[in-house]
């Protein structure tokens, strides 16, 4: 302890006399009043050592930012604008207008009644889809049964009363058969007595016969001979009475026919009354409801068959003279996707006078969402042909012109020098090396992510298809290399 407190006591003494002296102090100065001292050289040394920081730091940042890029670029060769090529493809192009048109169904109809009756059932309801000759409404038919059974009860009588007539006309030709027979017995005796006369005459000439026996042979000679007249006269009666019977059969046989056109008759009015599909399709609106009275001015449903649909276009003035039969006609949605194909089956004679346009029709298979009356677009192709496509992402516009960046050798780009390029772009070419030419083209249909060119670009071409934002004319260019890819694990 007694060796620290000498150490202490040495370093104090030290320490006051390393002081420096203090003057006496002025003892008519206040008490507050601040002692001057002299002013030391270390004050400067802080923010001295915090400007050279300062300019140190800039001077690093100087060097790392430009001084040392500027020689690293200086030693580095001159890089060239890396750009995609490609070559313009071919494909037909179509020579297509744009129309609005609307859809009709080939087969639609408002049913109406033939007869009038009250509603008796429905047996569909509204969007059914029904086959041809399916019952659709019944109306209430017993009034029109019963004129049906009375005209077949007509028919019936009408066939007993020709049976009738044809019978009597069978017993006047028996009849008639037994008159012949009798005027044959006359006809035999009048030949008899004919002969007996003559006979008698020539005896009673000869002076053999009396007049008495002769007048009595003349007597049955008569008497046979108006036996033969009366056979005869009932023959003829007869025959007439036989065609008076055969016409009556004919006449009730044109009854049994008359009967039977009424019964056909009622029976296809009958009919009527069951209002059945007159073709496959789809039930549309039934405003009527059973127990209603209908005549054949009510509507009863709608019937429409949408498996086959009718396009009706109206083409231009100007385009009708290359309007044909079996045109493409498509059918486009909102997204411009083609949804049936059709061909032109009907070309108006004549111009609608209000619109100056020609009414074209073509019909289409519908797939299911398509409906009558439905407004669509349609597209004409009115021919094809091989047109030149290039991607729209390589198209450029400027001043209301399009241009394309075409790949060329120098020496064949028509350039007088390369273009001025960014820092480190080559001053100087080689006549071989690749430039951009920017070349003016005339564009024509879009066909998806394509565009038609229309001049100065052929398929031998090679066009740049990305990076043409940072090209100019006569730039020097580099094809890009896609980069291999990496094998799977």
């Amino acid at each position: 302890m007694s060796t620290d407190n000498q150490n202490l006591d040495t370093k104090a003494a030290t320490a006051i006399a390393e002081q420096p002296p203090t003057e006496p102090r002025d003892p008519d100065a206040p008490d507050n009043a601040e002692v001057a001292t002299p002013k030391s050289p270390k004050r400067f040394v802080v923010p001295a050592l915090i400007v050279l920081a300062v300019l140190g730091g800039v001077g690093w940042i100087v060097f790392n930012r430009i001084i040392y890029p500027i020689l690293m670029f200086s030693q580095m060769k001159p890089q060239l604008t890396q750009v995609e090529l490609s070559s313009p493809t071919t494909a037909p192009i179509a020579d297509s207008s744009d129309y609005a048109a609307s859809l009709d169904s080939r087969q639609a109809v408002n049913l109406q009644p033939r007869v009038s009756g009250q509603v008796a059932a429905i047996y569909v309801a509204a969007g059914d889809a029904v086959t041809a000759g399916q019952p659709l409404i019944q109306i209430d038919a017993r009034e029109q049964r019963a004129q049906v059974a009375s005209q077949e009860a007509a028919v019936q009588t009408a066939i007993a009363e020709v049976e009738t007539a044809r019978a009597t006309a069978d017993n006047a030709r028996d009849t008639l058969k037994s008159l012949e027979a009798r005027r044959a017995t006359a006809q035999a005796n009048v030949q008899l007595n004919q002969r007996e006369y003559e006979r008698y005459l020539n005896l009673y000439n000869q002076g053999a016969e009396s007049r008495q026996i002769l007048d009595q042979k003349l007597n049955a000679l008569q008497t046979a001979q108006a036996s033969l007249r009366q056979a005869e006269a009932d023959i003829q009666a007869q025959r007439a009475s036989i065609n008076r019977e055969l016409a009556n059969v004919e006449r009730n046989r044109r009854a049994v026919d008359q009967a039977r056109a009424n019964v056909d008759s009622q029976e296809a009015q009958l009919q009527y009354y069951t209002i059945t599909a007159p073709f496959t399709g789809i039930v549309g609106n039934i405003p009527t409801k059973v127990g209603d009275f209908v005549s054949n001015t009510t509507q009863l449903l709608s019937l429409t068959q949408n498996n086959q649909l009718e396009i009706q276009i109206a083409i231009p003035l100007e385009r009708s003279p290359d309007l044909r039969t079996g045109l493409p006609v498509q059918l486009l949605d909102t997204q411009d996707k083609v949804l049936q194909t059709g061909r032109i089956s009907f070309i108006s004679p004549t111009v609608d006078p209000t619109t100056q346009s020609v009414l074209v029709k073509a019909a289409f298979a519908n797939a299911g969402q398509l409906r009558t009356a439905q407004f669509v677009r349609a597209r004409v192709i009115w021919a094809r042909q091989t047109g030149v496509l290039v991607p729209t992402t390589a198209i450029s516009r400027l001043g209301g012109k399009n241009f394309l960046f075409v790949a060329k050798p120098f020496k064949d780009s028509g350039c007088e020098a390369p273009a001025k390029g960014g820092f480190g772009a080559p001053t100087t070419v080689e006549p071989d090396q690749l430039t951009a030419v920017q070349t003016e083209v005339e564009l024509g249909k879009i066909v998806g992510n394509n565009q038609e060119v229309t001049k100065a670009i052929t398929p031998r071409d090679r066009i740049v298809t990305s990076g043409i934002l940072q090209l100019q004319n006569c730039m020097p260019i580099a094809e890009a290399t896609q980069a291999a890819p990496s094998p799977a694990p």
